[in-house]
């Protein structure tokens, strides 16, 4: 009986730890996008102000999708973590990630709102 119990929760120690990892990779693609967007407004320098407003509305576009993925890592951990909540996992650290992504997501904000001043 206590062995099949172990196997429970190492079994969602593990599930846990995937949940984590998965939203670690959306919060790197996330950042991907929000470089990408910097790059683009800051990095490509054009003549023609047309081109110039394409690039700023590009950049404008990869940070938003960068900044959505942060929102959707952090409806998906959240879903996750409810659910092992339910089986009775201990509390994790839920607060803690997504304080650390709110204050990402608002370092991101204020780097491209800089870059395009």
């Amino acid at each position: 009986m206590q062995a099949n119990q172990d196997r429970d929760a190492l079994a969602s120690e593990r599930t846990l730890l995937a949940a984590e990892r998965t939203f670690s990779a959306w919060i790197r693609t996330g950042l991907a996008g929000v470089g990408g967007g910097l790059a683009v407004a800051r990095a490509l320098v054009f003549q023609s102000y047309v081109h110039q407003v394409a690039a700023h509305i590009v950049s404008g576009l990869l940070v938003i999708w960068g900044a959505s993925i942060f929102f959707y890592a952090i409806a998906g951990y959240r879903r996750t973590c409810a659910k092992l909540a339910q089986e009775g996992l201990p509390e994790n650290s839920l607060g803690a990630l997504m304080l650390m992504t709110a204050v990402l997501l608002i370092v991101a904000m204020l780097v491209f709102w800089i870059t395009l001043q």
